[in-house]
């Protein structure tokens, strides 16, 4: 069977795009690889399967429906998360006016299996909901396509039966068998177009990995990992990362790895195996990951380090101890302080997030938050107005106490913008427009620095730094303009 497997464009207007199309890199976006293993998995079943990642061509639906007429699939299936859900249902719509109700559309993703209901009512065009890990089935679905039958006894689905009616099928919690899923379908994606944004990104060619699912962690009220998409955490073998990461350098010369996981350093044991491993096939290779302050150590980080290891993402969210209390985030201002110096000490940089005008948050406490992301002398943050997502304790939190919870995820989320439109305004704030300001503050702060400049000027080693620092001193003059 052809299968044809879709991300959804990232803009609201589908005629929107940019002068890189087809040209170059595209910075700020990585493999989606979650098609990527849906892909692997039906490819080892002999089925021909095409990968179309609408944002790194720039496509808007229309195109994705023309190149879709010169593969012809036998299915389309659509993966999407909540703010580019509306893309997603309007190329379902597309589809089935350009092919009728003949091609089957099924769509999964975060936002499908957080809101499943919604998700077959939003549009008639959705055949099927798939919810959760959909590897295996999906590969259930095509086998049922082939032989004419139904869905009613595969679980994990919503699907729409011939006479309109909806039917749901029980719910089990299935988790894929890391260590026995074939690495992802990279052969499918244009892999050499796709970069990190700057801060992210030390060499090139550069991919990411995913080596686990699901958090540890699991409480954090802004994260629909904590409730609607709460999974199991394992972990696929470090011998099998290494075999992974010994591929991708033979086959593509990928100089650096982004690990996508929630908090790699969450599994002390794996790391350092993992360690171990890498020290001793001296790799030509960088990597970076994104961690936790509660679960890093620094003799962890002191292993990492000498096998590739530069830069850690951590998601520090408040300077305040009470906020962290209050979305649950686990941490204290005393571990980041912590993470922070062992880092600076290690020659490790880290990126962090920060999260503003959360519930009980007043301009106080947020410029506290600028203070503090200064005093852990961050390498580079992010200051990012609270977008409370639909389904999460924190949206639940928000309508409680706040002035405004807004719907419309395309408009909010629209990446053309410097500072997404505000969505929540707390009790503690007058207006959205002084949300605004006091993120347009928090990066002039903290970038336009005297000691910050030096201490990255004094960082530059060869041509690969300065092409990083230009292209990031560009990327941030870009930013504040549209601010």
């Amino acid at each position: 069977m052809k299968i044809l497997l879709v991300t959804p464009p990232q803009r609201s207007k589908d005629k929107l795009k940019s002068e890189k199309k087809f040209k170059g890199i595209k910075r700020g976006l990585l493999p989606p690889l979650g098609v990527g293993y849906i892909a692997a998995v039906l490819e080892q079943e002999g089925h021909d399967v095409k990968i179309i990642d609408a944002p790194v061509f720039d496509y808007d639906c229309n195109d994705i429906v023309s190149v879709m007429r010169e593969f012809s699939p036998d299915l389309l299936g659509i993966s999407t998360m909540t703010p580019v859900a509306n893309n997603a249902f309007r190329l379902a719509e597309l589809v089935k006016k350009e092919y009728g109700p003949g091609l089957p559309v099924i769509i999964g993703g975060a936002h499908p299996t957080c809101f499943p209901d919604d998700t077959i009512r939003a549009s008639t065009a959705i055949d099927a909901v798939v919810l959760g890990e959909g590897e295996y089935t999906v590969l259930e679905i095509v086998k049922r396509l082939e032989q004419r039958s139904d869905f009613h006894d595969i679980p994990n689905m919503i699907y729409r039966k011939p006479d309109g009616g909806i039917v749901k099928t029980e719910v089990q919690h299935q988790f894929v068998d890391l260590e026995h899923i074939p690495f992802p379908s990279r052969h499918l994606y244009p892999i050499l177009k796709y970069a990190p944004e700057p801060y992210e990104n030390k060499r090139l060619p550069s991919t990411n990995v995913i080596v686990s699912r699901g958090c540890t962690w699991a409480k954090c009220t802004f994260c629909h990992r904590s409730g609607l998409m709460r999974r199991k955490y394992r972990c696929q073998s470090p011998e099998k990362t290494i075999e992974e990461i010994r591929f991708l350098i033979k086959t593509y010369g990928i100089k650096e790895l982004v690990f996508y996981d929630d908090d790699l350093f969450s599994n002390r044991k794996w790391v350092d195996k993992f360690c171990d491993l890498m020290a001793g096939e001296k790799f030509d290779v960088v990597w970076s990951c994104r961690g936790r302050a509660d679960t890093t150590t620094y003799e962890l980080l002191k292993k990492a380090r000498k096998v590739g290891l530069w830069s850690i993402f951590y998601g520090f969210e408040s300077g305040n101890q009470d906020i962290l209390d209050t979305i649950k985030k686990g941490i204290t201002l005393q571990q980041c302080r912590n993470v922070a110096g062992w880092c600076s000490s290690l020659g490790i940089e880290i990126v962090g997030s920060f999260m503003l005008a959360l519930p009980g948050e007043d301009p106080v406490k947020g410029l506290r938050t600028i203070e503090f992301a200064k005093e852990l002398d961050c390498d580079y943050a992010s200051f990012i107005p609270t977008h409370p997502f639909i389904g999460t304790e924190l949206y639940r939190q928000c309508l409680q106490s706040g002035k405004t919870v807004g719907d419309s995820y395309d408009d909010k989320m629209e990446k053309t913008r410097f500072i997404p439109k505000i969505s929540y305004v707390p009790d503690g704030y007058d207006s959205a427009e002084q949300i605004e300001e006091l993120v347009k503050k928090a990066y002039r702060d903290f970038y336009f620095r005297m000691p910050y400049i030096l201490k990255h000027l004094n960082k530059i080693r060869g041509l690969e730094d300065i092409k990083r620092y230009m292209s990031g001193f560009l990327f941030m003059l870009g930013l504040l303009r549209k601010a």
